[in-house]
């Protein structure tokens, strides 16, 4: 579970930092195309999906703890954006073999 909200967290910061207007896209993949094409649809998505895993921390661990935990995440998953965007490491190919990955060790470990 908790891989799942980190993963809604780097999701929806993705998505707040793409529509950014200092982020400047050269031949983005056509998902990029159609999040670029409605700017404030990917920014609403975004922030409901910030706001859902911050709102499921506090649902698990409690408000103080939950509170904690989702900034903490969201600080965590935006300087990973914003220091790996411009070099292009972070693809869907990517962020799906990690989400794996780390799913897999939360359920057998």
């Amino acid at each position: 579970m908790i891989t799942t909200l980190f993963f809604m967290q780097l999701i929806g910061f993705q998505l707040w930092h793409i529509t950014s207007n200092q982020v400047k896209s050269t031949d983005p993949a056509l998902i990029l195309r159609s999040i670029l094409g409605n700017p404030q649809r990917s920014r609403t998505i975004g922030g409901l999906l910030i706001l859902l895993s911050t709102l499921l921390f506090v649902v698990k661990w409690g408000w103080m703890s939950g509170t904690c935990a989702g900034i903490a995440g969201l600080m965590g998953v935006g300087s990973l954006v914003v220091t790996l965007h411009p070099f292009r490491y972070i693809s869907q190919k990517t962020v799906l073999l990690f989400y794996g990955l780390f799913l897999i060790l939360e359920l057998f470990i």
